[in-house]
């Protein structure tokens, strides 16, 4: 037996399917439809589908101005309120920044993930007692090491491409590493950290890359990539998918986001879903064994596993050493949610339960 109820939003009607023998989660989403918000909510849904309505609301700062932001969160609050939900997940910085002052000292216990920075700066800690959560802290040194094992020699000099300089409160150690230097080197590997801001300058790195002596491309940020006319790029569907048709050299990255057989091939990297599956064991300690967030600490989460595309290592020759491939998990095998050719959920201004994205998938 499932409610149907009706939101309005704006000129937008829309229709929720909710089981009314479950509870409600409000699960509040940075960005938009992007690998990243897919593979941290399979997480997600993966602990607490089976128990709750999962209700998805997307803030979408890559694409929105600071007032519309703003907007967004009051207007979560009034979905909390509406739909009386127990608990509410804060998925990235921006959600945390500008809903998590709404949020913190309420009733509604709170979990984040894929916080970049120090919580923080976005709560006051004299309040937020019932918001705790999971820290993104990948190891790009190690993820770099790491991924050298997988070639016969080492390679001698590698670009590293983002969209944007690393600032001085970037607590990554990809910001340690680059502090004094845009080159730097790793073993007898040079590595190049290269910012291209249009994807015009992107596109012409990646086509230059040969040339220039580089051995392969890694990509660390590329979220905010517009083109010269302030068209914006998709990280995955434009970007990604571009390289992978058009670079001569394999493309390597940091995250599971980044991999499928039309993106890059992969590396050690961090798990979007383990990553999004660690804030939902801390919401389920919360609501199922009442356990309150002020006594469970923030996880540090700079976990880090092996991941590639089966279809990228054969269309560049890689095999990976056995010690490698016994570590190692297929993007195939994990899931589908790379494939934005199947089915598209960018579904804008609106609030969204996601069970038909990530039940179309095997529910472990």
């Amino acid at each position: 037996m499932f409610l149907f109820t009706f939101m309005l939003f704006g000129a937008n009607t829309v229709q929720l399917e909710l089981d009314p023998e479950k509870e409600n989660i409000l699960v509040l989403h940075s960005w938009h439809d992007i690998l990243w918000d897919r593979t941290w909510g399979k997480g997600i849904d993966n602990v607490l589908g089976s128990d709750y309505n999962l209700i998805r609301y997307d803030f979408d700062a890559m694409r929105q101005d600071e007032t519309e932001l703003k907007r967004r969160a009051e207007f979560s609050w009034k979905l909390a309120e509406k739909y009386n939900v127990v608990g509410i997940v804060f998925g990235d910085d921006q959600t945390l920044k500008y809903a998590g002052p709404l949020f913190q000292g309420t009733k509604y216990p709170g979990v984040y993930l894929g916080i970049n920075f120090s919580p923080r700066k976005y709560l006051d800690y004299s309040k937020a007692d019932n918001i705790t959560g999971v820290l993104e802290r990948p190891l790009y040194k190690t993820a770099i090491k790491k991924l050298f094992k997988i070639f016969p020699e080492t390679p001698k000099k590698v670009l590293l491409l983002s969209d944007s300089p690393l600032g001085e409160e970037d607590i990554t150690d990809m910001a340690k590493l680059f502090k004094q230097s845009e080159t730097i080197k790793i073993f007898n590997t040079t590595l190049e950290y290269q910012v291209q801001d249009t994807w015009e300058k992107w596109q012409k790195a990646v086509l230059d890359a040969p040339k220039n002596g580089f051995d392969y491309i890694m990509v660390g940020s590329r979220y905010i990539l517009r083109d010269k006319n302030g068209l914006y790029i998709e990280p995955e569907a434009h970007l990604l998918d571009w390289m992978t048709k058009n670079s001569m050299l394999p493309v390597f990255g940091f995250y599971e986001d980044g991999i499928g057989p039309e993106f890059d091939v992969g590396g050690w990297v961090l798990g979007g879903v383990e990553h999004g599956e660690t804030a939902g064991k801390i919401m389920y300690d919360i609501l199922k064994n009442g356990k309150k967030p002020s006594d469970i600490n923030p996880v540090f989460y700079n976990y880090g596993q092996y991941i590639f595309s089966r279809t990228l290592l054969k269309k560049y020759n890689l095999t990976l050493p056995k010690a490698i491939l016994e570590q190692t998990q297929f993007i195939e095998d994990r899931h589908s949610l790379w494939d934005f050719k199947k089915q598209s959920f960018d579904k804008g201004d609106v609030a969204w339960t996601p069970s038909s994205l990530y039940r179309s998938e095997k529910h472990e």
